[in-house]
């Protein structure tokens, strides 16, 4: 059976440039540079390089200098440099506020080592709904990344306690659409309910 796939829409784990990759060029250069140069450099398609950098203007993180003469590409220089991990923008420049959620709960079971879903809702700095932690850690617990210390007995009012024993690195895993769990990590998949 094959599997269908929305057009435009890139699979986290595919091998295509990305942001990523292009944020992390940016940030290699020392000087200015053009979208072709990104472009060829990285071996992506200069739409994505370009729409990307018009983000990275809009948001303030690099500076477009309009072409000299016809026929030549604009120029970029990196204004603000935040960092490893690429900006998330939308068109407007404006940050994504999308996994901001799982980004907090990752980071935060990583720094707690034990914890239930509402110790996670209480360090974040972000609301979170208590429904979203429970879900992230039942999804997590599914695909390995996390083991039950104390079973839940709702009659004594009593939530699970967990340990994170899956610490793949600084990127919270992505729950997919279809109910796969992408660890940006490592590049790998993990389907709940298969052993690792």
């Amino acid at each position: 059976m094959t599997e269908v796939r929305k057009s435009g829409r890139r699979p986290a784990d595919a091998g295509t440039p990305g942001r990523q990759e292009i944020w992390e060029a940016i940030r290699r250069r020392t000087d200015t540079f053009s979208v072709p140069e990104l472009a060829d450099l990285l071996g992506a398609p200069r739409k994505t390089v370009y729409d990307y950098l018009a983000c990275l203007s809009a948001g303030g993180y690099v500076e477009h200098t309009p072409a000299a003469e016809p026929g030549q590409p604009a120029i970029y220089r990196m204004l603000r440099d935040t960092g490893h991990h690429a900006p998330r923008l939308r068109p407007d420049g404006s940050p994504v506020q999308q996994g901001k959620a799982t980004e907090q709960l990752w980071r935060s079971m990583r720094i707690l080592k034990q914890f239930t879903y509402r110790d996670l809702v209480e360090t974040a700095t972000i609301p979170i709904p208590e429904g979203t932690a429970k879900a992230y850690c039942r999804t997590l617990l599914a695909t390995g990344y996390l083991k039950v210390l104390r079973k839940a007995e709702p009659t004594k009012g009593q939530i699970a306690l967990y340990s994170l024993i899956r610490q793949s690195g600084p990127k919270s895993p992505m729950v997919q659409r279809v109910k796969r769990v992408f660890d940006p990590n490592t590049g790998e998949v993990f389907i709940p309910g298969e052993k690792a």
